[in-house]
């Protein structure tokens, strides 16, 4: 019996500890979706075939259409990738240096113009004004934001307060730096969460991250301050995701 018990036991574990890495693996990427249509505004389902690739690693993936017209990519890290669409009768289209941050989902659209295969035409990438599919109240700080501001001590936490509502709180613990010690809405630095990389990284008991990055150690980091989801964390204040 008492075998039994412990073999659930160490089951609820196992089965805790997935769930984790699934949170994780949702605060710490984004997607990408858009729709593939003609000259006339008309969908192109089911045979447009959409390749991904990220230049800095090579690494790409593949996906087609569906009935609508329309692709999707999930649980993509971080960065910035190239987007090229074919389809039988019709002239290629690539979208280069499309930068996709973190917790965010971008939307690329493509119109082929008919044509021989061997033919591509190159679409100017923009940064959407609002993210349609997006609920919560966040900013994101950009890779070039990291590297281009000034930051005193590179105390990486100082720009969160480039987000509306953010700003400096005193640590509970007076040993403990003002490292990302911060007040969102008002509220103390014990009820915002951080992570990296989608991994646990709060100190519980006085408040801010556990672990400590230098500035180039990070490449971007999202702050959300409202409405994000329970897969942020499980903090009322707000939501710090860093992407190393």
């Amino acid at each position: 019996m008492n075998k039994r018990w412990l073999f659930i036991a160490v089951m609820g574990c196992l089965l805790l500890l997935s769930c984790m890495n699934l949170v994780g693996q949702v605060t710490a990427t984004s997607s990408l979706q858009g729709t593939v249509m003609d000259k006339s505004q008309a969908v192109i389902g089911n045979k447009a075939e959409v390749t991904l690739t990220n230049p800095a690693t090579g690494a790409t993936r593949t996906t087609k259409t569906d009935d609508n017209g329309e692709y999707r990519f999930e649980s993509l890290a971080a960065g910035t990738y190239s987007v090229k669409v074919t389809a039988q009768g019709f002239s290629s289209a690539e979208a280069k240096n499309l930068e996709i941050l973190v917790g965010r989902t971008t939307t690329q659209n493509f119109t082929l113009a008919p044509g021989g295969v061997t033919e591509t035409v190159e679409v100017t990438t923009t940064a959407p004004l609002v993210d349609q599919t997006k609920t919560d109240v966040s900013a994101n700080i950009t890779p070039q934001q990291i590297t281009d501001l000034p930051l005193i001590g590179r105390d990486i936490a100082d720009l969160a307060y480039l987000a509306p509502g953010v700003k400096a709180a005193d640590s509970y613990d007076p040993t403990k730096n003002r490292y990302a010690i911060l007040s969102v809405n008002g509220d103390g630095g014990r009820n915002v969460n951080v992570t990296v990389n989608g991994v646990d990284n709060k100190d519980n008991t006085v408040g801010g991250p556990v672990m400590q990055l230098p500035a180039e150690a990070v490449q971007e980091f999202q702050v959300s301050t409202q409405r994000f989801s329970g897969v942020s964390g499980r903090s009322s204040g707000a939501a710090i995701s860093v992407i190393t």
